[in-house]
């Protein structure tokens, strides 16, 4: 198993997780209360009154089935689906052998930017090198275009819809200034180290067409260790690990 000392959590995901939780517990409390009640008052109108009965088991079973509903949390939907796309290509990069190091939700110092942070996903160091995993959580079906604004993606909305026709912004950009952003930081602390990045699509229901044109690796999560494990060796400079270390505050 990779190494995952500096691994840490996401918040949003826990609350979210924990507030189905909660709503979870209530909902079966309030079951346990409402449906006994419920059919010891329909038969007891059933003794006077059948129509009534059935005017109330209708009412019952209409009220139960609201209370039955899941229910949701506090957290925004956009931000709660990147979040989980992250901690799903988490539990992938884990397989990594424990000659790997993880580092998630990095902030990392960088002057070029007006708050002097740039958020990374992920930063891997191991005997393949040094890697920036770039995560996006997108739906659908994505054709990789090199050197174009956007990818088109296409989606259905169910089973037997049409699929309509989007697009993506091409994340090839976003992960090259990640990698120039380390690589600078990394150098401004003594050591001089290349970088390389990968774009993982984390979507269960994610298809990539022409991702052998691309610019850098595209994949899918699945595929993510496997790939940064099979890369040719290129030891890193000793250094690395402890400079990546500082990365997180004490």
């Amino acid at each position: 198993m990779a190494n995952t000392r500096l691994v840490v959590d996401y918040p949003p995901l826990k609350r979210h997780r924990e507030e189905l939780r909660e709503y979870g517990r209530r909902r079966r409390r309030r079951l346990l209360i409402a449906i006994p009640a419920a059919l010891s008052l329909i038969g007891a109108a059933a003794v006077w009154s059948a129509p009534l009965a059935v005017l109330l088991a209708a009412v019952a079973g209409f009220a139960i089935l609201l209370m039955a509903l899941p229910g949701s949390s506090s957290v925004d939907p956009g931000h709660l689906a990147g979040v989980e796309g992250e901690a799903a290509v988490l539990e992938c990069l884990k397989k990594l052998p424990d000659d790997y190091l993880i580092l998630n939700r990095v902030r990392l110092p960088d002057e070029t930017l007006a708050n002097g942070r740039r958020e990374l996903d992920f930063i891997v160091a191991g005997p393949t090198g040094l890697w920036i995993v770039e995560v996006k959580n997108t739906p659908g079906h994505v054709q990789v275009m090199p050197g174009q604004k956007h990818w088109p993606l296409a989606r259905r909305a169910g089973c037997g819809s049409r699929p309509s026709w989007n697009a993506m912004r091409n994340p090839v950009p976003q992960a090259r200034a990640q990698v120039d952003a380390l690589e600078r930081w990394l150098l401004k602390n003594g050591v001089p180290a290349r970088a390389q990045a990968v774009i993982v699509m984390a979507h269960p229901e994610v298809a990539i067409s022409d991702a052998d044109a691309a610019e850098m690796p595209v994949l899918v999560r699945e595929q993510v260790a496997g790939f940064l494990k099979a890369g040719p060796p290129q030891p890193l400079a000793g250094p690395v690990a402890l400079r990546l270390a500082d990365l997180r505050p004490v």
